[in-house]
């Protein structure tokens, strides 16, 4: 879509409320065109991403933890707000009412925002907190709410048993009365995924106003190099303690509801059966210690290795020459797997079985099935060119399906389609 000519006061902005990242991890770990990919090669004249609470989650060097929003501009057409977790510093002690107030704030200046700079259209990333905060913004000034899911949450609290905010929201049941509130009134839910689309229809979506949005125009360029084309960064894994081709690699937040414990307990077991591997864990997070102790009561621990968050050149180096990959529950980093021409071993849980076809594209299991999982492992570690061969189909199978320009070219659509009051193509 060539909008080089098109005069930038002619088209339309985009609101996003988002969660996912701060900016601070967005710098840090590479992820700025999960940002700029937004404005769909210029559809849109502005995008102002915002992420309402971003300093609950930052560093104390980031900035300060109270006061109003931040603003940053990336580039001409992309600016990121950040909200505070409250607004003054001496009401630090009384957090809900600091929140609720820095809250009102940042909802005020947005709907000025919204208003001042010809925004079209709001798009929030969950139907929970951001869900209730798009919706609000929708009834006061009218622009249509665009929900992007990303998960099916109904399928994630059955296997943690836990609310998947319990900061906001105390129990599962009120969760589930704000996703029936929330989505009968957006105008169009999108989904990565046919399964998170069908959870969005069993929460009260409406049906005709739902389509597939996946993750290929998101990721970083890195991962669109063929794996042979990338080289071997021998520095990099020299100081991440790993040798090429003789790592298990695992991609995401140490948090139950991504079940990382769960890799651990095979890459014992294959250990047990012979194998000389070591688990390289590309993330972090509140699990790191129990999963730290795990490995030392099964006595793996010098073979599991958690790096922490990687940048995308990492990543990139991580995926294609790791022996093979182990997801339990991976969201986008699957889709940087699979196109890294990696190995794939997977549950059958949520979008996963769409990239991951057993015995095609990768080794699929039953959810929490450890002895399939491991037993999965194991065959692939056997067999180190039948592994090769399932990752290059899992990398064919992902370019076909996450082609940046056909997906950026149904996401246009979508917002023709929404701010011309029409129901959405339901995806490609």
């Amino acid at each position: 879509m060539d909008l080089g000519t098109t005069d930038r006061a002619d088209r339309p902005s985009l609101l996003v409320l988002d969660a996912a990242y701060t900016l601070e991890m967005i710098r840090e770990r590479g992820l700025e065109s999960s940002i700029t990919c937004r404005d769909l090669d210029g559809y849109f004249a502005h995008v102002f991403s915002v992420h309402p609470f971003a300093t609950l989650l930052t560093s104390p060097e980031w900035g300060k933890r109270f006061g109003p929003p931040q603003w940053y501009r990336l580039n001409e057409g992309h600016s990121v707000i950040e909200g505070r977790i409250g607004r003054f510093g001496w009401l630090g002690w009384l957090f809900p009412l600091n929140f609720m107030i820095a809250q009102a704030g940042l909802f005020v200046m947005l709907v000025r925002l919204i208003r001042r700079e010809r925004v079209a259209a709001i798009r929030v990333g969950d139907p929970l907190y951001l869900g209730l905060f798009g919706l609000a913004l929708k009834a006061v000034t009218g622009r249509p709410l665009l929900i992007r899911v990303n998960g099916n949450n109904d399928k994630v609290r059955e296997s943690t048993g836990r609310p998947l905010y319990p900061r906001f929201f105390r129990s599962i049941a009120l969760e589930q009365k704000i996703e029936k509130f929330v989505f009968p009134r957006a105008d169009v839910v999108a989904a990565p995924n046919q399964d998170n689309v069908d959870f969005a229809l069993a929460r009260g979506a409406k049906a005709g106003c739902t389509t597939i949005f996946r993750y290929g125009n998101l990721l970083a360029p890195d991962h669109r190099q063929p794996p042979e084309e990338r080289g071997l960064d021998r520095e990099l894994f020299a100081r991440l303690g790993i040798e090429p081709g003789e790592f298990m690699l695992l991609v995401g937040r140490l948090q139950a509801v991504k079940f990382p414990d769960d890799a651990v307990r095979v890459l014992a077991e294959v250990v047990g059966r012979g194998h000389d591997v070591k688990l390289f864990i590309a993330g972090d997070g509140d699990m790191r210690s129990e999963l730290i102790n795990l490995a030392d009561s099964l006595g793996v621990q010098g073979r599991l290795v958690i790096g922490g968050y990687q940048n995308q050149h990492a990543l990139a180096q991580l995926n294609a020459h790791c022996a093979l990959v182990i997801s339990p529950l991976t969201g986008r980093a699957l889709s940087e797997s699979a196109l890294g021409g990696a190995p794939i071993v997977a549950y059958d849980l949520d979008w996963q079985g769409d990239l991951v076809r057993n015995g095609e594209t990768g080794a699929l299991v039953p959810f929490r099935d450890i002895a399939a999982l491991t037993d999965a492992t194991a065959a692939m570690l056997d067999s180190p060119q039948r592994a090769s061969e399932l990752g290059e189909a899992a990398r064919l199978r992902a370019l076909a399906m996450l082609d940046p320009e056909v997906l950026n070219a149904h996401e246009r659509d979508t917002y023709v389609r929404l701010l011309a009051g029409e129901p959405p193509q339901p995806g490609c």
